[in-house]
């Protein structure tokens, strides 16, 4: 009966925040903000389906199942969600004592090449990011590909200008860099 139960569980999500945070388990300050914004990107540019809706929130790209997957996966010690508030830096999620136990239940899912592959580029190409500078570029994708879908293209211009508008904290230069930079990796296209 428990067996069965194991088996209908969505494994393959539980297994990408194990699979991450054993992957990032010696950067430092893999946050919530950090795993929400690598497990979108991974979806987005990657190709990784585990499956999570994402909308755009305060900060960037967010799906509150993610979240409540995380509770999850600590509840059965594939991760631990280290406090950190006394240095003011959030969480830092790092693989717990079943970490490895719930990866193998993901295997079917993590084992698949694309799989393996888009999660390994997306730790080589974003993981030593802060969670503000993934923030800046998730919602860049984010939007790129929203007005995408609504067959409107963007000029970088247009896109720098409306980045502005959802994270005005952020500087217009700052922003255009960010475009820049992903649109010479092939992850955005501007007009």
């Amino acid at each position: 009966m428990e067996n069965d139960i194991i088996k209908t569980l969505p494994w393959r999500r539980y297994g990408l925040i194990a699979d991450l945070a054993n992957k990032l388990k010696g950067i430092p300050l893999f946050g919530k903000t950090k795993l929400e914004k690598l497990v979108y990107l991974a979806q987005e540019l990657y190709g990784v389906d585990a499956g999570y809706i994402f909308k755009l929130y305060t900060y960037g790209p967010f799906s509150s199942q993610l979240l409540q997957d995380l509770d999850f996966v600590q509840s059965i010690k594939g991760v631990v969600v280290e406090d950190c508030t006394m240095c003011s830096c959030g969480y830092d999620i790092v693989p717990g004592e079943q970490n490895e136990w719930a990866r193998e239940n993901a295997s079917e899912f993590l084992g698949k090449e694309e799989v393996k592959l888009g999660i390994e580029r997306v730790v080589k190409d974003f993981g030593n990011l802060t969670a503000k500078d993934l923030e800046l570029r998730a919602t860049i994708v984010y939007v790129q590909r929203y007005m995408q879908n609504q067959e409107n293209a963007l000029s970088r211009d247009q896109l720098v200008k409306m980045v502005k508008d959802i994270k005005p904290g952020f500087a217009e230069e700052t922003i255009r860099e960010a475009v820049m930079e992903l649109e010479g990796k092939g992850f955005v296209s501007v007009t």
